[in-house]
């Protein structure tokens, strides 16, 4: 499931695109100024990000220079910037401040939705190579892995599904989506998922007992790191 932070002080136009995305199947994070936005991006991940350019306390190009130059880990996340001002000067502003893209007011659903997509696509193949998260270090190129900068030594397999876990702490992740991130359409018929999940665990166990995956019986699985 692809996270979302829709940044509009417009609750009808915020509400509007909201119903949009979540029959596509987005999850869906509200800020109503910029200083919100900041402050959310210091607590979850997002996929990406739908920047109203006329926001108040902060506006939409300070919001995302501020992002851009932050440590935060929605740093490099794709931003979208939605704004009435159609000028030359306008859109380089925006571009300048850090967004990867620019769509006028009144827009249509449809073509919002596909510039989304394309960002997200884009994003997800130029991915830095390492992800950090509360002391998670997971190395994409390398294939390490560590917590406090201990190693935690995992297979393919669960190293995907630490990353995917990590990608959306705070959020309960659910069974068949992490299926789906392991094996896409082609799930196994047993529960294999199961002995993947007791093999993470077993290797975070040896690393630190503060990391610790969450069961919500029936529902999915979340990552704990007390």
């Amino acid at each position: 499931m692809l996270s979302v932070l829709i940044a509009e002080d417009n609750v009808d136009i915020a509400e509007n695109i909201a119903d949009y995305l979540e029959v596509q199947g987005y999850q869906i994070d509200y800020a109503y100024d910029g200083k919100m936005v900041l402050s959310l991006c210091q607590e979850l991940i997002f996929d990406v990000i739908i920047m109203d350019v006329m926001m108040p306390k902060l506006d939409g190009f300070a919001a995302t220079k501020a992002l851009r130059e932050s440590p935060h880990q929605n740093a490099n996340t794709p931003i979208l910037m939605l704004t009435a001002k159609d000028t030359i000067d306008d859109k380089l502003a925006g571009f300048g401040a850090g967004a990867d893209d620019y769509l006028l007011k009144p827009f249509a659903m449809a073509e919002l939705y596909a510039r989304l997509q394309a960002l997200v696509r884009k994003h997800q193949q130029t991915y830095q190579q390492t992800f950090s998260y509360s002391g998670i270090e997971l190395n994409h190129s390398e294939q390490t892995e560590s917590f406090d900068d201990k190693p935690i030594n995992l297979n393919p397999t669960t190293f995907k599904m630490l990353y995917y876990l990590a990608k959306n702490a705070l959020h309960l992740v659910a069974k068949n989506e992490l299926e789906f991130q392991l094996w896409g359409d082609l799930k196994p018929e047993t529960d294999l998922l199961r002995s993947h999940i007791y093999n993470l665990r077993k290797a975070l166990a040896k690393n630190s007992r503060r990391l610790q995956i969450v069961a919500k019986h029936g529902q999915g699985y979340r990552l704990s790191i007390d």
